[in-house]
């Protein structure tokens, strides 16, 4: 019951989210029956609430992107099951989503610097360490928050 609530929410605050495949709820459903967030689903996430990447791609498209990108050379590890720090997805979600940051994090953009602001402006719940793991339920309910905000800061 609480994954279903979990995932309507996370539907309704997303609208590219909302028109995803069978293939991608197998995924997502997947991804919230784990222990930890894994980095490929969480990088897939992340990029579908932005529009990064057409709704019908998968988490290895993610990664692709992922490893393009400029900000993707502060992650050392890019095994995609690995499971997601909370320094590493607030580090991806800042520079995915454009997000601002305070003075820190402006002057030294790091996992370090992105989970303090992640913190301060309440976009995690509960108050993770950097370099603890993120649960499923920690990484849908913080792109939550942020979505919500985005949409607020219109």
């Amino acid at each position: 019951m609480f994954r279903s609530v979990l995932f309507i929410t996370l539907l309704s605050l997303s609208g590219p989210l909302v028109l995803l495949s069978a293939q991608s709820n197998v995924v997502l459903d997947e991804f919230l029956n784990q222990q930890n967030a894994d980095l490929e689903t969480s990088l897939w996430l992340l990029y579908l609430s932005d529009k990064k990447i057409p709704s019908e791609s998968l988490p290895d498209d993610a990664l692709d992107l992922f490893i393009q990108a400029e900000y993707s050379k502060k992650i050392f590890n890019t095994d995609p099951q690995r499971p997601i720090t909370f320094g590493e997805f607030a580090y991806i979600a800042m520079e995915t989503l454009d997000l601002p940051g305070g003075m820190m994090y402006t002057m030294f953009p790091s996992p370090r610097y992105a989970a303090r602001e992640f913190l301060y402006r309440g976009w995690i719940p509960g108050k993770p360490k950097t370099d603890s793991t993120l649960t499923p339920w920690e990484v849908t309910t913080s792109l939550s928050e942020l979505l919500s905000w985005k949409e607020s800061e219109k």
